[in-house]
């Protein structure tokens, strides 16, 4: 049969393709491949009618072929994660990173649709299997929380000055929490004002000059 040979010869192409890329995602606007680019875009269109023969799809599906091609752009952003990862320690890319705009744009997405219960389990897997932060300002809030706890550890107290110049922005955070439980509208949260507390924290600063002068 001329069509079950055409198919097995572009299976095998598609093979030798993968092992030379290693993925299956030849594009129609791949020059070269141009043939086989259709042919892989026709493999998803039969498929998705589901006129693919079953004994077809396993074949595809040994050699790791993605019908989705959703998921190959996914996969894609995730594998740039993964290496900005590796870079930089961190995957909090910003948007406005200009080497890496559409990135950012894609973290953020991410944490949009996680947000909003849009991200499937396997993604949130995948992200959280390399340090994917959700919450940025939830993660800004405990790295500051947990600079204080050492700057205790060192010193005894948690009362860090704005004018203490080592610790500028420790002390300006320390400053805010307060005005923050202090507001009309208490916008810190219990759990935080309860972290805070039981680490000897002290929301009222004329009680620290007090102590001050006490213990002078």
């Amino acid at each position: 049969d001329n069509r079950e040979h055409a198919w097995n010869t572009n299976f095998n192409q598609l093979c030798a393709f993968k092992s030379q890329n290693g993925h299956c995602h030849v594009s129609t606007k791949d020059e070269r491949n141009k043939s086989l680019g259709e042919w892989v875009k026709n493999q998803r269109v039969l498929y998705k009618k589901n006129v693919l023969r079953s004994d077809r799809i396993l074949q595809l599906n040994s050699i790791g072929f993605i019908w989705d091609t959703l998921e190959i752009v996914w996969n894609k952003y995730f594998e740039e994660l993964c290496a900005f990862k590796a870079q930089n320690g961190h995957c909090n890319v910003s948007t406005h990173d200009k080497q890496n705009k559409s990135l950012g744009e894609w973290v953020k997405n991410q944490r949009v649709l996680y947000r909003n219960d849009a991200l499937n389990s396997d993604r949130i897997l995948q992200l959280n299997s390399i340090g994917f932060i959700w919450d940025t300002l939830e993660h800004a809030w405990n790295k500051q929380f947990y600079e204080l706890c050492a700057f205790r550890a060192r010193k005894g107290h948690c009362n860090v000055s704005t004018n203490d110049e080592r610790n500028t922005s420790l002390g300006n955070w320390v400053q805010q929490q307060r005005k923050l439980r202090k507001h009309k509208k208490n916008t810190l949260s219990s759990d935080r004002i309860q972290q805070l507390n039981s680490i000897g924290f002290i929301w009222d600063t004329l009680e620290i000059v007090w102590n001050k002068h006490f213990n002078e």
